[in-house]
């Protein structure tokens, strides 16, 4: 750990050519040291501003006139305009001493729906904070870049996040983008400019889409499937647990009461309805690139429903090996592949899982964009 007084000391020494590392270094080679001054690691790009130009044109003005006229005062005018000059981009180098920042884009996002992208932002100087900065952000399909302003001075050691907010059109892979950070401290002449490119990507998943979809397709009941491995009134024993008050006093498992002296209660595991099976084909003969859309729209909306009635035990998609939905993981599993899916021309048919024997779900196209839900055969909803 560097202490105080050296951290002092190096600040003061700012003609040594290692000031504006990001680490230490030791390098001692007169060439590479010259090199590393002209082209950094960290691309910076410097230019004058408009005021920084007048300004110059002001101090080749008063020079003329000191010249001519041998003023003291003209040549102290000179000296202040210059020294604030030079001022300027020491500052500004300093205010991007030592400073980090990472990309974040969202981990979720739909179709349609407003997402918020990160920039993390890392001081770790231990004496001067960094300010005046500006993020130029962008994102997919976007004409311009934006302008995400720091609003206060990042103190040494600080950590700030600014964020920004974009509406992606469609399904798909969309990329954020920051070109750099820009700064024009402190006095506005020079415009700095640090950092590269940077890039990340977040997979827009499909749009809710409205549908009807009835449980009971052709006028049958469903029957009483396997039991779900959760608490209910089913009579399959999940788990024996304390008594509390109010539970059925037929539900007290007498024998684990006797072995612990308490009173003990069996929990019983609930029964549900069989679980659905949901195959998606891609074949470009027979979907339209509207109607493929919506299908996709369609299966986001209708997998998200059944997971959400405990419904929906596996997902097959182009034919490939079914998916067993046992949490949230594998769901988001299918929503990226429906963000990515694409209509190709399929040869052979497509093979249907094996284990879907029933309650399997197929979709068909209907009418012009339409889409028609099928449960083993039978239409059972459409959007």
């Amino acid at each position: 750990m560097v202490d105080r007084g050296t951290e002092m000391q190096r600040w003061h020494d700012w003609t040594d050519p290692e000031f504006f590392a990001a680490f230490d270094s030791k390098e001692k080679r007169v060439l590479p040291l010259f090199l590393r001054q002209i082209l950094p690691r960290h691309l910076q790009r410097t230019k004058l501003t408009l005021i920084g130009w007048l300004l110059i044109l002001a101090a080749m003005g008063i020079g003329t006139a000191a010249y001519n006229t041998s003023s003291n005062i003209l040549f102290m005018t000179l000296s202040l305009l210059l020294s604030s000059l030079v001022l300027s981009g020491l500052l500004s180098q300093i205010n991007f001493h030592k400073l980090s920042w990472t990309l974040r884009p969202p981990e979720h996002l739909q179709a349609g729906e407003i997402g918020t992208a990160k920039v993390v932002l890392q001081n770790r100087k231990r004496i001067f904070p960094s300010m005046c900065l500006t993020l130029h952000v962008g994102g997919s399909g976007a004409n311009k870049t934006r302008r995400v302003y720091l609003e206060h001075a990042l103190g040494a050691g600080e950590t700030s996040c600014l964020e920004w907010t974009f509406e992606p059109g469609s399904r798909g892979r969309y990329t954020v983008f920051l070109n750099g950070l820009e700064s024009m401290f402190p006095f506005g002449f020079i415009s700095k400019v640090a950092g590269r490119r940077e890039t990340a990507s977040v997979l827009v998943w499909p749009s809710r889409a409205d549908y009807t979809f009835h449980s009971s397709a052709g006028g049958r009941r469903f029957l009483t499937g396997l039991s779900k491995r959760r608490a209910g009134v089913g009579s399959d024993l999940l788990n024996v647990r304390h008594y509390e008050k109010g539970d059925p006093p037929r539900l007290i498992h007498w024998k684990a009461s006797a072995r612990l002296n308490k009173l003990m209660t069996r929990q019983l595991a609930q029964e549900g309805e069989s679980g659905y099976h949901v195959h998606v084909a891609n074949d470009a003969r027979h979907w339209a690139e509207a109607s493929f859309e919506r299908l996709c729209s369609v299966v986001c909306a209708l997998c998200e429903d059944l997971f959400r009635a405990g419904r929906l035990e596996a997902v097959a998609i182009a034919g490939g090996d079914p998916l067993l939905i046992r949490g949230l993981r594998e769901l988001h599993r299918v929503f990226d592949d429906l963000a990515v899916l694409k209509p190709v021309e399929v040869r052979s048919t497509p093979k249907v899982s094996v284990m879907a024997r029933h309650n399997l779900i197929t979709f068909k196209p209907l009418g012009e964009g339409g889409v028609a839900i099928y449960v083993d055969g039978i239409q059972s909803g459409q959007a």
